[in-house]
């Protein structure tokens, strides 16, 4: 298993970063035991001779979560470039020859600025499984760096340094709930996420889907309630609904 390092907390405002690959077109690229072996694999194979550690891991079925510490940017983006790369080939040649694009983007990351941040991550990250209704529990998942977790505890006195305090661990591993809308969500689409809350909304203030574009004060409450009731980011706002960025700025007044 990976082995998850001692981090100084000065690299905590630079240095980490939550990873998301996922399946083109949702495809399960992950589908089966052997699949997932092989990623998890090569993810430690290239982990030899490069400044990058996992903090924490979970491989669902069509995407992958990593929580990566690194010190240059550029050695990220070369690390995810080669195991996905390397991955999708071995993908296309198992699945009869298959040809074609594997993931649906080279990859996706956030930059994880603070101590809180990092620790909501990580539940974020082992609570997967259970969101998707895979299992009830975590510890039953065995594609995740979970079950680690719940280790380092076991171990906590025998160590001299740890990442996180011994009560932070046990509130990584104890506890069933997670920041959701903190982290990219990449097993949604973000723009089916907009259009279920356009949906919504439309039937709860009983209107018509032309009222938003021809009318600003329902544009303007549609704004409010994808940010404030679905917590949607304004610029993936500004995207869907086709507005430039002075429009948003006159309507969030």
């Amino acid at each position: 298993m990976i082995i998850i390092p001692r981090i100084a907390r000065k690299y905590l405002e630079t240095s980490f970063f939550h990873v998301m690959v996922q399946g083109i077109n949702k495809e399960y690229i992950f589908e089966n035991e052997r699949y997932i072996n092989r990623y998890i694999q090569l993810m430690k194979r290239n982990l030899e001779g490069k400044d990058l550690e996992i903090i924490a891991f979970c491989i669902m079925n069509n995407h992958a979560h990593l929580l990566i510490k690194v010190e240059n940017i550029k050695e990220l983006s070369k690390y995810m470039q080669k195991i996905n790369s390397t991955y999708a080939k071995y993908y296309n040649y198992m699945e009869n020859e298959r040809v074609g694009y594997v993931f649906r983007d080279r990859y996706k990351s956030e930059p994880i600025m603070e101590r809180g941040q990092l620790i909501q991550c990580v539940r974020y990250i082992h609570q997967n499984p259970v969101k998707a209704n895979m299992v009830n529990y975590a510890t039953e998942y065995k594609y995740s760096s979970y079950n680690e977790y719940r280790s380092k505890i076991e171990r906590y006195n025998m160590q001299k340094e740890h990442i996180f305090t011994k009560e932070e661990l046990e509130f990584i591993c104890n506890s069933n709930t997670y920041c959701y809308e903190q982290f990219l969500d990449i097993d949604i689409n973000i723009e089916e996420k907009i259009n279920n809350a356009i949906s919504e909304f439309i039937k709860k203030e009983n209107r018509k889907v032309f009222e938003i574009f021809e009318k600003d004060d329902i544009l303007k409450k549609l704004i409010k309630y994808l940010k404030s009731e679905k917590n949607i980011k304004y610029t993936d706002i500004m995207r869907r609904l086709d507005i430039t960025k002075g429009t948003m700025e006159r309507l969030k007044k």
